[in-house]
């Protein structure tokens, strides 16, 4: 398939395929399919059968699991330039373990899964690649676990405040580019506990909200509450 120049820029980008030599690159975006998906439509459920993995290319994707009882818990967020589903290659899984749809319009390209594994097996370098990958991902996963089961929710809240605001030291404002009660669900927070927390850090004047905008008023209080926690 025929893909524009900033689809192809952001697959190059991706841990996925800086490895590859550019005939398996090619090889690969030949076979590729680009899913245009609109709000709340559904790229794959949890169960059907892995056959491809994907690299989000514009908008938002919401992974998630149903509980017994129905609820959702949000898993992850899939941002713009982010790949997913990959994992399940090396977890000699064949199902997808999550569902996954689109928080806002969004433009995703699956890759065939079978030529990818294909590839992982004869390249060295490709499957250096991907472990450096998974390394960090279960780096940042420890992470979660460490703030889900050892930090309340006050500590999880700001510490995604934190990390949240540009990389840039003078800029504190955050915009919501997804609904709050799917941070609040990927924070493991109740939606009415984390609005409480908000209104908490809003008249303490560490914070200001409007809207999808939050505005980080003392950062140098927000990082002592994290460096108290810890």
């Amino acid at each position: 398939m025929k893909f524009d120049n900033y689809t192809l820029t952001v697959l190059h980008r991706s841990p996925l395929f800086r490895a590859l030599e550019p005939d398996q690159f090619n090889t690969l975006v030949n076979s590729a399919h680009l899913y245009t998906l609109n709000e709340g439509e559904l790229l794959f459920r949890q169960g059907d059968p892995l056959k491809e993995v994907f690299v989000n290319i514009k908008g938002f994707m919401k992974l998630f699991r149903l509980t017994p009882n129905g609820d959702e818990k949000v898993v992850d967020i899939i941002s713009p330039g982010s790949s997913f589903a990959e994992a399940v290659l090396f977890m000699g899984g064949r199902q997808f373990p999550v569902h996954a749809v689109a928080l806002k319009p969004a433009v995703v390209v699956g890759i065939n899964a079978a030529q990818y594994e294909h590839m992982l097996r004869s390249s060295v370098d490709l499957c250096f690649g991907m472990m450096g990958l998974m390394s960090r991902r279960m780096h940042w996963l420890l992470n979660e676990v460490d703030r889900l089961t050892l930090h309340n929710a006050t500590f999880r809240l700001v510490i995604w405040l934190l990390e949240m605001r540009c990389s840039d030291p003078a800029c504190n404002r955050i915009v919501l580019d997804v609904p709050k009660h799917v941070v609040a669900s990927r924070l493991s927070i109740k939606p009415e506990t984390f609005s409480r927390i908000l209104k908490r850090l809003t008249s303490l004047k560490l914070i200001a909200v409007n809207d999808q905008h939050i505005e980080l008023l003392d950062v140098g209080v927000l990082e002592e509450m994290i460096r108290v926690e810890l």
